[in-house]
């Protein structure tokens, strides 16, 4: 009887062994992949939305394009939506005409930019900040309130 006793006392401390393994590793798994993942979606809160205030909005499109990579390093993209926010509702007819030119700004930004430049909040809010001064350019009256990245993914 003592044997059989000992034997499930090894079998207990062995599956609890193995049960801590796992919740281990499990959690370290998560921490690193959290920390590095290159694809995540965001989205973007004006200053305004937060007032509850929220002007009229034009949809830029959907955008992939390849990241700056160093040489022999596996290439990036990303892919993004953008939707702008304007003043005024007469800035939607001319964001139309410009679409063409306002598409080729936002490829042109994106085409400049590194993982690490995009990474985090901070380089999300300078992309924004980045593209925003760009489209408003080539508006005659500006009229560019917020940038708005309705999907984000970096791979």
């Amino acid at each position: 009887m003592r044997k059989v006793e000992l034997d499930l006392k090894v079998i207990v401390v062995a599956i609890s062994l193995v049960l801590v393994a796992a919740v281990g590793s499990a959690y370290v798994t998560f921490l690193v992949f959290s920390k590095s993942a290159p694809g995540a979606i965001v989205a973007a809160e004006s200053k305004a939305a937060r007032n509850g205030e929220f002007g009229p909005v034009h949809k830029v499109g959907d955008f992939t394009v390849n990241l700056m990579v160093p040489q022999g390093f596996s290439p990036r993209f990303v892919r993004c939506g953008l939707v702008l926010e304007v003043n005024d509702k007469q800035c939607i007819p001319e964001l139309t005409r410009r679409e063409p030119q306002i598409r080729d700004v936002v490829i042109s930004t994106l085409r400049t930019k590194t993982l690490d430049d995009i990474a985090g909040a901070a380089g999300m809010e300078k992309l924004r900040t980045e593209l925003g001064s760009a489209i408003t350019g080539l508006l005659p009256g500006g009229g560019i309130v917020n940038v708005y990245f309705t999907e984000l993914v970096v791979q």
